[in-house]
């Protein structure tokens, strides 16, 4: 059946890994600095394994707050630490430990141009684990991306994450397409079981051409190492 509908993950595959530890390092020091301004008396080492898995830890319950999925893990760090820290920084803190994070990925510069090519006549979606989904539109927006998607799909906003099939058929449904008509692209084994489990086809982007599942995809599951290699698929 002829592909109506692409969907796109952001990170890993439309957005590039640079220096991750470095990342990191500077994502710790924005929260560090902020817990230490609001009360912290642990030392810079100390506060360190307390931040370990922050967004690998399941996401904390929805209270019925504004407050989104990132704000929520800060404020759980907070009140493990004894800290009260006001919203307003709190927000703050989360954006600026997402610039600085930020600082050292970059768009791949193979994507506009594959994705201008490819919505000429299909519909593209983006669906991304984040838990910020604001940032997400602002990055977007920033990088010129956003006129090249029909709908964007956020964790954060959605309410469930990638593998769950509820992000992919909410894409599908915005889209209008069947999920037989659509392809899924994405790094992760996340994306590739989400995908498949929705009845979309995955296709594995693998830059590195290293395996770093837990457990290996099947056989039949489409690999490219580059963006510009799934233009051919498509022909």
């Amino acid at each position: 059946m002829r592909t109506q509908g692409v969907l796109f993950d952001l990170y890993g595959t439309l957005i590039v890994y640079g220096e991750m530890d470095k990342a990191w390092d500077a994502w710790y020091q924005v929260i560090y600095d902020t817990f230490r301004m609001n009360g912290l008396s642990l030392d810079t080492a100390g506060f360190r394994p307390f931040c370990g898995g922050f967004f690998e830890r399941p996401e904390p319950a929805y209270a019925g707050d504004e407050l989104t999925a990132v704000e929520r893990r800060l404020h759980r760090l907070a009140q493990e630490m004894d800290v009260v820290i006001p919203r307003e920084q709190a927000l703050r803190a989360v954006e600026q430990s997402l610039d600085v994070w930020h600082d050292y990925v970059h768009l791949d510069p193979e994507a506009p141009a594959v994705l201008e090519k490819i919505g000429r006549n299909r519909s593209l979606a983006l669906v991304s684990n984040f838990d910020y989904a604001p940032y997400v539109q602002d990055l977007m927006s920033r990088w010129n991306l956003e006129p090249f998607f029909d709908a964007i799909l956020v964790s954060d906003s959605v309410g469930v994450k990638k593998p769950h099939p509820g992000i992919f058929e909410q894409a599908l449904r915005e889209l209008d397409i069947p999920a037989a008509n659509a392809i899924h692209v994405g790094d992760s084994q996340e994306d590739i079981e989400g995908a498949a489990g929705a009845g979309i086809r995955p296709v594995w982007i693998d830059r590195q051409r290293k395996d770093r599942w837990r457990a290996k995809p099947e056989s039949d599951v489409m690999r490219i190492s580059s963006l510009t290699e799934l233009l051919d698929l498509l022909d």
